[in-house]
């Protein structure tokens, strides 16, 4: 099961198109797309009324906020959902467990200016994880670009927006560059000034995990794209003990 999220801050919006069908084909006529956001520090959850085709369900740029978030679900789904009191995030069923991999698409508009998109899956594995995230700030940015941002999304199972700290460390001469605040079940945003697109500088999250995706314009242009955790570069038995070992490194930087 996944979820979709979407973006919107400064002069940047978003839009959402979910298919309704699998990769293989088979399609799913029962299941609708529901918008689940936090109230009363409760999921609130309701049916999305959307345009849609045979095919995709799609989001306007006025829904797709930094809070809201999205899912395919049948009705019978939803109702023993709710009969279990719907008090965490839960998987539903396996419809978007698919091989090659079930993807939506996520398209960020700059206003007066162009598009870029992104596959935006939020995979069911992650909301239930606590940790930390690595990602390198230079691979996905360019200096020659107008502005460079980090969007970092987070899912996590309960119904809070819970604050904690994200970094740009400098691993080369072990300081912390700049040090911000980020928020549970959002899509937090944040620029990445120009003099920090170097190989040695980091974005490190200490106590959640999320997607971190990378936004550059230049000339009204767009360029949208995501980085893959760091166990995914490394080809070993052992990258797992590789990859705590590195981050052992950015948790002796910040503590």
């Amino acid at each position: 099961m996944n979820f979709f999220f979407g973006i919107k801050f400064l002069e940047f919006s978003s839009n959402l198109k979910i298919p309704i069908f699998q990769n293989q084909g088979h399609k799913k006529s029962n299941y609708n797309l529901y918008c689940i956001n936090i109230k009363d520090n409760k999921w609130n959850i309701e049916l999305y009324s959307s345009q849609s085709t045979d095919d995709f369900y799609m989001v306007n740029n006025y829904d797709c906020n930094n809070d809201n978030i999205f899912f395919l679900a049948s009705d019978n789904e939803i109702l023993n959902y709710k009969e279990k009191g719907f008090k965490n995030l839960i998987k539903l069923n396996n419809f978007t467990l698919t091989s090659p991999a079930y993807r939506a698409n996520l398209e960020i508009n700059l206003k007066e200016g162009g598009f870029s998109s992104y596959q935006s899956e939020y995979p069911l594995q992650m909301i239930n994880k606590k940790g930390s995230i690595v990602s390198p700030l230079n691979i996905l940015t360019n200096k020659k670009n107008s502005k460079n941002y980090l969007i970092f999304k987070n899912i996590y199972k309960d119904p809070i927006n819970e604050a904690f700290k994200g970094y740009f460390i400098n691993l080369k001469s072990k300081k912390i560059i700049q040090k911000f605040e980020l928020k549970t079940n959002y899509t937090n945003c944040i620029e990445i000034h120009n003099d920090l697109l170097h190989e040695e500088i980091y974005f490190f999250t200490k106590n959640y995990t999320g997607i971190p995706v990378y936004l550059s314009s230049r000339d009204k242009h767009l360029s949208f794209e995501h980085t893959h955790p760091p166990h995914e570069y490394i080809l070993s038995e052992d990258k797992f003990k590789i990859v705590a070992n590195f981050k052992k490194e950015f948790y002796e930087i910040i503590c």
